[in-house]
């Protein structure tokens, strides 16, 4: 009697999951979100759009094009959100810092994640990531990034609202260095950034960078959502 309720325990958990990524697949699919860029003094420098589409039950791919103020096309890239049930996990190609794209960059390189808790709450310490990216054009390796995000902290639930509506979001900080290496030869670039992360849409509402100094250097806005 005991395995069997234990096996039915395992069952209702399974379902719950798998209703739970239904639900959050469902609802990101087929969607085209659109992000404004900003400096310090809150002039427009790029946009970038995100398609997204489901891949499987549990996966939903993302493509994002990147183009400068006078929507010149200079960067693209695919990247995955996925879902198992307890967490979502977010492709970190989709955290390549826009301004590290010119020329109509290529985007890709092996998948790694950040990940989201489903139960997030204020005060909890998220893990963290490191990825290495490769940047190219037409076919050509240009460049590879090397990003690490570290120190990811949950500071508390706000609602944050932007011309795409109001959204129920977390309030994450953490650290970034990112280092773009050409020809074996790369800088580090230290950075604050504050994130307004939707578990809805599976991904930032808002964010803002800081330099090492805490001197706000850019902002980046949800605009639309089509």
């Amino acid at each position: 009697m005991k395995k069997l309720i234990v096996l039915l325990l395992m069952l209702i958990c399974k379902i719950g999951f798998a209703q739970n990524c239904s639900q959050f697949v469902n609802n990101v699919n087929g969607k085209k979100l659109t992000y404004v860029s900003q400096d310090a003094k809150g002039k427009p420098q790029m946009t970038a759009v995100y398609v997204t589409s489901k891949k499987d039950a549990t996966t939903v791919t993302v493509h994002a094009e990147i183009n400068d103020k006078n929507g010149k096309a200079i960067g693209n890239g695919d990247s995955e959100m996925i879902c198992t049930g307890n967490t979502i996990k977010v492709d970190m190609k989709s955290f390549v810092p826009a301004a590290n794209m010119k020329g109509n960059m290529q985007v890709s390189g092996e998948a790694k994640y950040l990940t989201y808790p489903a139960d997030m709450q204020a005060g909890q310490t998220l893990d963290d990531g490191s990825v290495t990216i490769d940047m190219g054009n037409n076919g050509a390796q240009m460049a590879n990034l090397q990003m690490d995000i570290k120190n990811r902290k949950v500071e508390q639930a706000e609602t944050v609202s932007t011309n795409a509506g109001s959204f129920d979001c977390f309030k994450i900080s953490y650290d970034a260095t990112t280092k773009m290496r050409m020809m074996g030869i790369g800088i580090p670039f230290n950075m604050k950034v504050t994130e307004w992360y939707s578990p809805k849409l599976g991904r930032f509402v808002k964010s803002e960078t800081y330099n090492k100094g805490g001197k706000l250097m850019g902002t980046m806005t949800l605009d639309a959502i089509n």
